[in-house]
């Protein structure tokens, strides 16, 4: 690459958007903060409706044990894809991951095909983020 001699430096210090902030679908989602597993660290509150639930301690413990269940689950099938193809290939046989987080848990282990521990009916309602579904897609 050659520079020449009498070129000059452009910098721009301000730039405006192509597009306004509420056309663009895939703007707004990436602007918009997602949720991962920091509900786990904090005090798992669930809301169900109005109502405010506590985890007990063998419900926390059982949710995070399952959270990591399902995490390595999940890499264990990517693993068995091609690299560069396994999310794509891993959303085509059982969804979008996001998607899948947001099922119950009795769905997640049942479609992942994983064993469910002693007492998994404490959290079978519950998502991948500890909160109460109420119903599904």
């Amino acid at each position: 690459m050659a520079v020449r001699k009498n070129s000059t430096k452009i910098v721009i210090t301000e730039a405006g958007l192509l597009l306004p902030k509420g056309k663009s679908k895939r703007l707004a989602s990436i602007a918009k903060p997602t949720h991962k597993s920091e509900g786990l660290e904090k005090l798992a509150v669930l809301t169900g409706g109005k109502e405010v639930i506590k985890l007990n301690q063998e419900a926390l413990a059982l949710l995070q044990n399952a959270v990591l269940t399902i995490n390595r689950r999940i890499d264990e099938i990517k693993k068995h894809y091609p690299p560069g193809k396994q999310n794509m290939l891993f959303a085509i046989r059982y969804g979008d991951l996001e998607k899948l987080k947001q099922r119950r848990l009795k769905e997640i282990f049942e479609l992942l095909d994983i064993e469910k521990p002693a007492k998994f009916n404490l959290i079978a309602e519950l998502n991948y983020f500890g909160v109460k579904v109420s119903y599904t897609d």
